[in-house]
Parts: C-alpha cells; structure tokens; sequence
C-alpha cells in the first residue's frame, strides 16, 4: 500500500535523475557516485474494497519507507530502490463481516543508463508486491504481484513480466 505522497516523492526523484543523466551523458571524468537514502514512516486511512470481501472497509496503514538511489555522473548510470513495509487492518464499515489484520511489502527497483551520447535510456524495472491478511473469523487473504520489464539500447522491450495470485481461503 503506497501512499500518494511516498509515490510522487519516488516519482519525482526518478525523473530529476534522468534528467541529470541526459545533461551529463557525454561527461567521461571519474566521479564519485552520488547517493541518497531517505528512511521514512507513513499512516494511511481510507475506505475501499478487499480482494477476498465484497463490503466496504476502514483501512488503515502504517509502516517504513527506504527510498535509496545512486547516480554515477561518469556513466550516466542510475540505481532507484523504493521499499515499503508495514501492517494494515481493515475494519468493515457496516460493522459486520470480519477484521483482518496484515503485513504487507513493496518493493520497487529501477536501473537506468544513458547510452547513444544520452539520446536514449536503457531501462531496467521491477515492481513486487506480497501481503498476507488474518480474518477475525479464521479466514487468510493473500495477495501477491510482480512485474518486471527491460529496455534495450535501441528502445525495444526485451523482457515483460506480470503477473498476479491471489489466494481467499
């Protein structure tokens, strides 16, 4: 569970990266990487749907957000992680059904590289989800979604993965 803030923050980090990586794609002196990490905690409420539920429910979210990302001027190479971790419970709204409680990570990694005198990104992407809910009833949620794609130097996708499991029991 990502919050729009978290997102917009890993979002626009990316892209200032690219685009200091496309300014100083052709520089060939040999720089220390810059690096970043920022370590953050975030809280979330809101009101949606489970998976495994068809009522509405009272989410609420917390955890730790590690967003780290090193930039190598000399190349033109870019390394972006985004992990989050936390709980979440989830209430039903109409006050019947059950709870659930759970643990959820979230994992984004990103490899960029100028190439072609910086005209062109070289892309390496991986998303992954995975979370696990206990119901107040003895019922188990658990959701699970991985994405993975790669662009080559001539800007064709070579690699494309998706794909989701979800398991009501």
């Amino acid at each position: 569970m990502k919050t729009a803030a978290g997102r917009t923050t890993a979002v626009l980090c990316v892209l200032a990266a690219a685009g200091l990586m496309l300014a100083t794609a052709g520089t060939a002196s040999a720089q220390a990487p810059v690096t970043v990490t920022e370590v953050s905690t975030f809280s979330d409420t809101f009101t949606g749907k489970l998976d495994c539920q068809d009522e509405d429910y009272a989410i609420t979210a917390s955890g730790t957000t590690v967003m780290h990302f090193t930039y190598f001027e000399d190349t033109g190479a870019f390394h972006f992680h985004l992990i989050d971790h936390g709980r979440a419970t989830a209430v039903p709204v109409d006050g019947t059904g059950p709870s659930y409680t759970s643990n959820f990570f979230d994992f984004d990694l990103e490899n960029i590289t100028a190439v072609k005198h910086g005209e062109l990104l070289v892309e390496e992407d991986t998303d992954l989800f995975r979370t696990v809910a206990h119901g107040s009833d003895g019922s188990r949620a658990f959701f699970y979604f991985h994405a993975h794609f790669t662009m080559n130097a001539n800007g064709d996708t070579t690699a494309q993965l998706e794909m989701d499991r979800l398991v009501c029991a």
